[in-house]
């Protein structure tokens, strides 16, 4: 029962974003969505940590202190990246492979759903939470983008 109790967060943001998915669709005229939420790092038990997920269809990468899979493999093109902010203590970032950062989010802030357009294009880029020291203790996703895309 414990075990359920405290996955319960983390089934619920998993909810949420295939809701985002669902009505968004995962591909349109204008792009593709990503959907990002905090979650429960299920690694963490007795006391669950902070953990950042983030998904395209049906493919997940979910980023926690010794998350053995945070990477999320994409093509390149026009993504609507929408998170759901719900926490004083994080944000939600996007560093780009050149090393520029943006904040969708900001730490104090609580705006709930927020949505992006950004174009990907080859490298690496990270979602991440840039609060404290937060992405040092684990809590960022990889973006891989290769392979052929569209032409923008």
């Amino acid at each position: 029962m414990r075990t359920i109790v405290t996955r319960l967060p983390l089934i619920a943001a998993l909810l949420a974003a295939l809701f985002v998915v669902g009505s968004a669709g995962a591909v349109s005229a204008e792009g593709r969505q990503l959907t990002g939420v905090f979650c429960t790092n299920p690694q963490a038990l007795p006391k669950p940590g902070a953990c950042i997920w983030l998904s395209y269809g049906d493919e997940t990468a979910i980023g926690y202190t010794g998350a053995p899979d945070r990477v999320l493999t994409l093509r390149p093109g026009t993504y609507w990246l929408t998170v759901n902010d719900t926490s004083t203590a994080h944000n939600f970032s996007l560093r780009s492979p050149d090393g520029s950062e943006q904040a969708i989010t900001g730490v104090a802030d609580t705006p709930g759903w927020v949505t992006v357009k950004v174009l990907l294009k080859h490298g690496t880029y990270v979602l991440f939470c840039a609060a404290d020291d937060h992405e040092k203790m684990g809590m960022y996703v990889d973006i891989e983008v290769g392979g052929v895309g569209q032409v923008d």
